[in-house]
């Protein structure tokens, strides 16, 4: 069911052409507009169909009634504030970021005399693979999208974003944005930080030689996070940096324990507390 005009995807890369064909599958909008600095990324989705119109410079947005911010979080600010002087009709603006931090405050500043209302979002989808070329069309299905601080926008600003994400088939849940950053800096941030410590520790023998042997299990998917973007990682480590503190000094402290116990061979203290973190998700 068609339910916009325009819906501007700003940033075509893998997460924003996966989200531009679950749109185009679920009929929600008569226009896809693609906006990129990257002419290959626009020519790729056109060709294909992703999208219908491409634009590489804000400037050239015609009214979207919902943009959602695609690009690393590094880029949100700048973006906003741009598309805050060039779209003068009412317009929603989301984005699928995996930190908010202080650039969440900081959008709905620029946006506090516009006719732009603000309410981010977080999709729990992703793929250590990244570009145009790695769309998936059903990625959002069936997946949990958050949506952070619904008190600070109007009622219809939030039911039609709620809805346009269960429209995609995916289940929305309400929460604020420190219980969002907290929660990601103890389950999916550390997670890949703890997989580029991994790889990065490595001795190069091992990789150069061995590797091939060992991709199973627990190693397979140390390696295939630690193959995750850079820059996206970069920017969110930095974006929630004091909850990730938090997290890696819990883990220093859990690591120094379990090394205390290997170093002295004390193989009950080691048994009983693996004991107690293997029952601990039962």
């Amino acid at each position: 069911m068609i339910k916009y005009n325009n819906i501007l995807i700003v940033g075509i890369g893998m997460m924003g052409a996966s989200l531009c064909k679950s749109i185009k599958k679920n009929k929600i909008s008569k226009k896809i507009t693609g906006f990129d600095t990257n002419s290959k990324s626009l020519d790729y989705a056109l060709k294909n169909k992703i999208i219908d119109n491409a634009i590489s410079k804000i400037s050239d947005t015609e009214h979207p009634d919902l943009i959602i911010l695609c690009t690393p979080v590094s880029s949100y600010e700048r973006l906003t504030l741009k598309l805050s002087k060039v779209v003068t009709k009412k317009s929603i603006l989301t984005d699928i970021g995996s930190s908010k931090g202080n650039m969440h405050n900081n959008i709905y500043k620029i946006l506090l005399k516009t006719k732009i209302s603000y309410l981010s979002s977080h999709p729990m989808v992703g793929s250590e693979k990244s570009g145009v070329q790695n769309n998936q069309s059903n990625m959002y299905k069936d997946k949990i999208i958050f949506l952070i601080d619904k008190p600070k926008c109007s009622n219809s600003t939030y039911k039609s974003l709620n809805n346009f994400w269960k429209s995609l088939g995916s289940f929305t849940y309400n929460l604020t944005k420190n219980q969002h950053d907290t929660l990601m800096s103890q389950t999916s941030h550390i997670a890949h930080l703890m997989s580029y410590i991994f790889v990065q520790s490595l001795p190069q023998s091992i990789i150069n030689d061995n590797l091939s042997l060992l991709l199973g299990g627990g190693i397979k998917e140390h390696i295939r996070l630690s193959k995750s973007d850079p820059k996206m990682w970069t920017d969110i480590f930095v974006n929630n940096r004091s909850n990730l503190i938090k997290s890696i000094n819990r883990i220093e402290k859990n690591i120094s324990n379990l090394k205390k116990m290997i170093s002295e061979s004390d193989v009950n203290k080691i048994k009983r507390l693996l004991s107690k973190i293997q029952i601990k998700t039962k």
